[in-house]
């Protein structure tokens, strides 16, 4: 699934999910040298939190992390906002570390 946003993302900007719904790309900000991409994904009448940090590294290459919160909202637009909000939020609680990958073997 994870595979599919990523590249939805990178391509047309749409991803089919396991219930066949369509994910769009809402909107996308920049925050603290990352780009929020907001992909509200649509949860039975009502929308989940949803979407992806990007961050181009040193050498050139786009670091990416996609998240997907339990968080619903019944309108897309505060959807829109409350992801914005959550990856801000977790930009600044994770610094620099936030693309570490603690289950990459070593």
């Amino acid at each position: 699934m994870l595979k599919k946003l990523f590249d939805a993302l990178k391509g047309t900007g749409t991803t089919t999910t396991a219930d066949d719904t369509s994910r769009q790309v809402a909107d996308s900000v920049e925050y603290k040298g990352c780009e929020i991409v907001m992909t509200p994904a649509p949860a039975g009448g009502q929308y989940r939190v949803s979407g992806l940090i990007r961050r181009m590294r040193e050498d050139g290459e786009m670091e990416e992390l996609s998240f997907e919160r339990s968080d619903v909202l019944p309108d897309r637009d505060s959807c829109i906002d409350m992801t914005r909000t959550k990856a801000e939020r977790y930009i600044d609680e994770q610094g620099d570390h936030l693309f570490d990958n603690t289950h990459r073997p070593n």
